[in-house]
């Protein structure tokens, strides 16, 4: 980001002021800050999803609007605060619409966001139907599972919006495993309000 800001409209005060930093490939960058502060914004700027109203964002020297819209998107991964499920079994919400990923390449996300285990422990293992709200998961395994969905394109760019906020403490550990194991291999942004989430 180089002096990147963004107003949502002319008129308003700037959500994002001036803001300039570099990530580097493989890094693991934490942003914390109270509601209001624009990490929501800066989320939206970093995944595309909006363009900057002044300054530049480069992605490899390359300017971020000139980058192919597909190849954009099958690089780059969110993980959101809170995961939603599809009606469907634990294999396609993990494939998620995308039908060029394996079974393999699932079951390998689901290895590396360290659920396999328990996937293999449900009624059907991979072709347990979830429903539309996830029954049968718990609020970890949901997570976990948006994890491994996110890892089952290989992303380069990870980002995750509040990964721990409503986890108990065994799942909250084994999403911190993942995101240890994924250090220097996939570059991460991580969302939080608080600093502990992210040390």
């Amino acid at each position: 980001f180089d002096d990147v800001s963004y107003r949502y409209s002319e008129a308003a005060e700037p959500a994002l002021d001036r803001v300039s930093f570099t990530i580097r490939h493989g890094e693991a960058v934490g942003v914390i800050g109270p509601s209001g502060s624009g990490k929501s914004t800066l989320i939206q700027l970093v995944l595309r999803l909006r363009q900057p109203s002044e300054g530049r964002y480069l992605v490899g020297g390359v300017d971020a609007r000139d980058l192919e819209e597909q190849a954009w998107f099958e690089r780059v991964a969110f993980v959101p605060q809170d995961c939603q499920t599809v009606s469907d079994d634990v294999m396609e919400n993990i494939r998620f619409f995308r039908p060029w990923i394996t079974d393999d390449d699932v079951v390998e996300a689901a290895k590396r966001a360290h659920v396999h285990e328990e996937i293999l422990a449900m009624p059907e293992g991979y072709q347990t139907d979830l429903g539309s709200r996830g029954r049968g998961l718990s609020g970890g395994q949901r997570q976990r599972v948006a994890i491994a969905r996110a890892l089952a394109g290989k992303p380069q760019l990870l980002v995750l919006d509040e990964p721990t906020s409503a986890l108990d403490m065994r799942s909250e550990s084994l999403v911190h495993d993942t995101l240890t194991d994924l250090q220097g291999l996939v570059t991460m942004l991580i969302i939080a309000h608080r600093l502990s989430t992210l040390k």
